[in-house]
């Protein structure tokens, strides 16, 4: 009886493993799911949920990328930007409670996490804007209680014609 019982709740919770999401994030697939939706470019972040396909102009040849919106539970909206491969390559963020970063920046996470201790014992403790600057990854989060806003990149995978500014 005990042994049937084990193989019921073992199929169980083998099934829901298979049905939960996979996550990726930051240098990985689109950790939410992308809409079928699209706007032109000059609407961008005015629909929550929304997809953009831009292509930066310039001499070089056109980068082309998707942003992906959404609005999590809490009101915050988060922004993927999604170039070739699938890969996200910048991440930004605006509402009243922070994003999950460490699922948003998945492996990047610890290397995050070590540079603001650092710069926490470096300066001496205190508080303000965190915000890391590594020639492999750029964080910088800012804001107050219920408005934050933030941003995340690799700048190595910025497509060409992309600059850091076009990361908003």
């Amino acid at each position: 009886m005990m042994t049937s019982q084990f193989r019921i709740l073992a199929i169980v919770a083998a099934s829901l493993a298979l049905a939960a999401p996979a996550y990726a994030a930051l240098g990985g697939a689109p950790t939410y799911p992308v809409t079928a939706s699209s706007t032109s470019a000059g609407a961008a972040g005015q629909h929550s949920a929304a997809v953009a396909r831009f292509a930066a102009s310039g001499s070089s040849p056109a980068a082309s990328y998707t942003v992906s919106q959404t609005t999590l539970s809490s009101g915050t909206v988060v922004s993927e930007y999604i170039g070739a491969g699938n890969s996200v390559f910048a991440l930004s963020w605006q509402g009243p409670t922070m994003p999950p970063l460490k699922t948003l920046l998945a492996t990047y996470f610890p290397s995050y996490v070590q540079a603001l201790t650092d710069a926490h014992v470096t300066q001496g403790g205190g508080y303000g804007p965190a915000v890391v600057h590594q020639s492999g990854l750029v964080v910088e989060t800012g804001g107050h209680m219920g408005a934050f806003v933030g941003r995340a990149y690799l700048p190595q995978a910025l497509p060409q014609g992309v600059s850091a500014d076009d990361i908003k």
